[in-house]
């Protein structure tokens, strides 16, 4: 195991000399702030966009979970039919009910393996 040193912190810099009011240091300021006002209004376009994206969304949602509630009251009120609980059990495939089981063919034989 390597000692590693301790990191020293970096100490920021304090400049105790005030500069001169000029026009370019004006000038400078108007554009920083001309500059930062544009970025914000972007960032403030992009989350508009943002937010009616996210409102589509939630109403397409809103519709399709109103659907879904529906269809669930309508198969609660109808009872199930016998044909539907036969078809059901019917639908199974082979190698759940009997991982182990073989199915022979005229030419070869198959098995069926769970791994």
């Amino acid at each position: 195991m390597k000692n590693i040193p301790p990191r020293r912190t970096i100490q920021p810099k304090i400049s105790t000399i005030h500069r001169q009011k000029s026009e370019a240091a004006e000038q400078l300021d108007l554009y920083k702030m001309v500059t930062k006002r544009q970025r914000i209004q972007q960032e403030l376009q992009f989350m508009e966009q943002r937010l009616q994206l996210l409102r589509q969304q939630l109403g397409i949602l809103d519709s399709q979970i109103e659907n879904t509630e529906k269809n669930i009251q309508s198969l609660r009120q109808s009872p199930p039919s016998s044909s539907q609980s036969a078809n059901n059990n019917t639908s199974s495939p082979q190698n759940t009910t009997n991982p182990n089981k073989s199915v022979k063919s005229s030419s070869f034989q198959t098995f069926y393996l769970e791994y």
